[in-house]
């Protein structure tokens, strides 16, 4: 009798370790759906011809890429840093901005961030968004992709956004930052760690801070888009969308941003909101405002997890597609235009 007792209860045990378990992975999987799951849908299909605005700026693209990433410019290499710092510094210049410098000491070296601002004029000073991107290459790399892409965007995005503050909410910053690369990274002498704290001290009240970070790269081939798991499970297989990525804090913004990007781009794009331990998450300089409390995302093609030639020499601008560069910018535009005339 005592057999079929014990078959009766084991029986029973295994049903509630069951339960129990589906109920965890009914959870864990409810979650990850809260975190991967944007308002809006992401365009799927042929993109449409560019229209002559994408294909001129396509080239102003292409002309800052091929200028930033003319050769590996870090502190390492000071001279084609300082040459990269002026071009940035001279194109700002000429769409009429007053460029602010941010300049301190690295292995004995000046070297600076840069940064322009279109204030609003109704509230000047109340509420700041921050778009930034770094300039600096990593060890051996010219950085086309990484990242004069995003430097180049933000260029663009200067450019384009110039009379933006008769109808602004909010001060829109633009920031160019060096020492992004290793050794600097997520170090006190990383420029974005070092922009941040800065305005942390003098209480900028920052509501957003974009960081726009290796963005050129694109293919339509299956399996050419990677992902730490279980991420694999949920999105696309081919690396054809620009992504959008937050912390679960910040999952809020980063909804907000996606549902903008898809009202203006007919583009691919992706967005998530994961913890920072999950490899890549902050693998960019949002990483520093984060860390001084501020709201941050990274837009980006996914670096590492699509990027063949991520950190090496053949990082050069014939690997980057201007045109699918363009129409993210773009819609780039558009969001920065929608969280600045936020009321």
């Amino acid at each position: 009798m005592k057999t079929p007792q014990l078959a009766v209860r084991l029986g029973r045990s295994l049903l509630r370790i069951t339960g129990a378990l589906a109920a965890v992975f009914g959870l864990l999987l409810a979650a990850i759906l809260v975190h991967t799951t944007m308002p809006g849908s992401s365009y799927r299909g042929a993109l449409p011809a560019a229209s002559a605005d994408q294909q001129t700026l396509a080239q102003e693209l292409r002309r800052h890429v091929n200028t930033i990433a003319a050769q590996e410019h870090n502190v390492r290499h000071p001279a084609a840093l300082e040459a990269a710092a002026n071009y940035l510094e001279s194109e700002l210049a000429s769409y009429g901005y007053q460029v602010r410098r941010q300049e301190f000491q690295a292995l004995g070296v000046k070297v600076r961030n840069l940064e322009v601002t279109v204030p609003s004029q109704s509230t000047p000073g109340q509420r700041v968004i921050v778009v930034g991107a770094h300039y600096d290459s990593g060890h051996e790399t010219p950085g086309a992709n990484d990242n004069a892409t995003g430097a180049a965007a933000v260029l663009a995005l200067a450019k384009s956004i110039k009379p933006l503050g008769a109808t602004a909410q909010s001060d829109v910053m633009l920031v160019l930052y060096t020492n992004e690369e290793p050794p600097y990274f997520k170090t006190s002498l990383m420029g974005s760690h070092v922009h941040a704290k800065a305005l942390k001290a003098r209480g900028v009240p920052v509501t957003a801070m974009l960081s726009l970070e290796t963005m050129g790269y694109f293919s339509d081939v299956a399996g050419s888009q990677k992902y730490p798991w279980p991420l694999n499970q949920f999105y696309p297989t081919q690396g054809d969308f620009i992504a959008f990525v937050a912390t679960p804090g910040d999952l809020g913004l980063v909804r907000k941003v996606v549902r903008s990007f898809r009202s203006h781009a007919v583009f691919p794009s992706e967005g998530i909101a994961a913890p920072r331990r999950i490899p890549g998450v902050d693998y960019s300089d949002h990483a520093a405002y984060l860390d001084e409390g501020y709201p941050a995302l990274m837009v980006t093609d996914t670096a590492p997890y699509r990027y063949p030639h991520y950190h090496t020499r053949q990082d050069t601008p014939d690997k980057v597609d201007f045109d699918r560069l363009a129409r993210v910018v773009q819609g780039l535009e558009g969001v920065v235009r929608d969280l600045a005339q936020q009321p």
